[in-house]
């Protein structure tokens, strides 16, 4: 009996142990992907200065809001890889004015979220090869710096991990992105507007300076909180001219309402799967061999036993 028994808990725990690294592997592999149907709007706030082209002058502490739509693109997404579409605006939040737009297009990795060259990748609809990380971080997230792309100035900058913080309830990951004063563009300018002497234009470097705060959710990779500290000026002979864009915009409380509700599932199943599961699986699986061993010795030991002899009989 005690032989049958064993057998079983050896076949239990050879199973348990296959299904340890399946379950790690397979089934919560299969969950640890960007949907290819993602959509998702968010809206940045602060107040900014910037330079109102139409009338020809620069606008301080307007409130301003920078309205973001990203859209996967389905038909052009496989099952490794999904193309996002993303199109910017930002406008004065009281007047409505129109400050600048934005849009890019690019295709990565449904796990890690790092940037694959395919899918007619571009930014402001000139073609931009990108790299690193492009949205969003890695399903669980590590506590340690990661390549991210800048489409300001077309390449990647290092994303330095910074701390944990919660947020509203959730643990978060902080990262933070320096970009250091880079030309980007010409401006041409009124000599008058851009406080200058004489007539006429005068055409200067376009300088954009940048610190990019993430706030990511470690298990799904997903940014729930995102500050943009952003400075765009027009430089002639060394010398700021004019101001173009300047100052800190930052996701509102709806739109982090919004971003934490997206990490629900991925909070609450994928450490499970990924984790406690093929752990708990591993336990039981040598469990379940050591008990097995344990009653194959004690049963061959019985058997060995020699047999008492009766009372009043030789032993031989």
């Amino acid at each position: 009996m005690r032989r049958t028994v064993a057998v079983v808990l050896i076949a239990l725990g050879v199973f348990s142990l296959a299904m340890a690294p399946l379950m790690r592997t397979w089934v919560a592999g299969s969950l640890m992907k960007t949907p290819l149907d993602y959509y998702a709007e968010m809206v940045n706030t602060g107040q900014v200065d910037y330079f109102n082209i139409e009338d020809v002058e620069e606008v301080e502490d307007a409130e301003v809001e920078a309205h973001t739509t990203v859209r996967a693109d389905v038909a052009s997404s496989t099952d490794d890889t999904v193309v996002w579409d993303q199109f910017t605006w930002i406008k004065d939040g009281e007047t409505d004015f129109g400050i600048s737009s934005t849009s890019r297009r690019g295709g990565h990795d449904r796990v890690t979220g790092e940037g694959v060259d395919c899918c007619d990748p571009m930014v402001d609809d000139e073609s931009v090869t990108q790299n690193g990380q492009l949205w969003k971080f890695p399903f669980f997230t590590e506590q340690r710096d990661y390549d991210f792309f800048e489409t300001m100035v077309e390449e990647t900058v290092p994303m330095e991990f910074d701390g944990v913080e919660t947020i509203k309830g959730v643990e978060t990951y902080r990262f933070v992105q320096t970009v250091e004063p880079t030309v980007v563009d010409e401006q041409t300018v009124p000599r008058e507007v851009a406080g200058l002497d004489g007539d006429g234009d005068v055409t200067g470097d376009v300088e954009f300076s940048l610190t990019r705060t993430y706030w990511i959710e470690p298990v799904s990779g997903s940014p729930v909180n995102v500050s943009e500290d952003q400075h765009r000026v027009v430089v002639v002979d060394d010398e700021e001219v004019l101001t173009m864009l300047s100052g800190e915009l930052s996701y509102t409380d709806a739109t982090i309402d919004q971003a934490i509700e997206n990490t629900e599932q991925a909070r609450q199943y994928l450490p499970l799967l990924h984790t406690t599961l093929p752990i708990g699986s591993l336990i039981v699986g040598v469990g379940f061999i050591g008990v097995a061993v344990v009653l194959l010795v004690t049963n061959r030991r019985g058997d060995e036993e020699p047999e008492t002899p009766r009372y009043g009989e030789r032993q031989v």
